[in-house]
């Protein structure tokens, strides 16, 4: 994974960390020249260096382009040997008490206390409505409205 920033567009989140603390280390290379106006026109390539503490499992590498405009960082994922890693625990099927889908959605069902829905004078004064507006419309209404209103509304 590699983060770019050209001008202003930062695309990793230590990064501002990471290249305040290298570029003077860049910039005071043997390499770097300056033209009459006071700007670096060229660095040293590569500097290794990490703003991250030492047990994060990444690497980081800085360079500079030769016009200078462009920082790139580059920090790929160390491999973690296999003795560092430690086993996922397995539930053994006998003696749990979820073993099934099914079981762990009823125990689930359990634990959650259902709560009341809100009664229609509540919901009028959320809404800032008539609590007529909240009641069911009857099969008398319901009839009477047409199904298939015209295509001219």
């Amino acid at each position: 994974m590699a983060a770019v920033m050209r001008r202003g567009v930062l695309t990793s989140r230590w990064f501002w960390q990471a290249a305040r603390v290298a570029l003077p280390r860049l910039a005071s290379g043997r390499s770097a020249g300056c033209i009459g106006d006071g700007t670096v026109c060229s660095f040293r390539q590569k500097s290794i260096y990490s703003a991250l503490p030492d047990d994060y499992n990444c690497k980081v590498e800085l360079a500079l382009t030769s016009d200078g405009k462009t920082i790139v960082c580059y920090h790929p994922s160390i491999d973690i040997p296999y003795e560092h890693t430690k086993p996922i625990p397995v539930q053994d099927p006998l003696h749990s008490h979820a073993e099934t889908h099914e079981q762990v959605l009823k125990a689930r069902l359990r634990e959650a206390d259902p709560q009341p829905a809100p009664t229609m004078e509540q919901l009028s004064k959320m809404f800032y409505t008539t609590k007529h507006r909240w009641y069911p419309i009857g099969e008398y209404r319901k009839r009477r409205i047409k199904v298939d209103p015209p295509k001219d509304r």
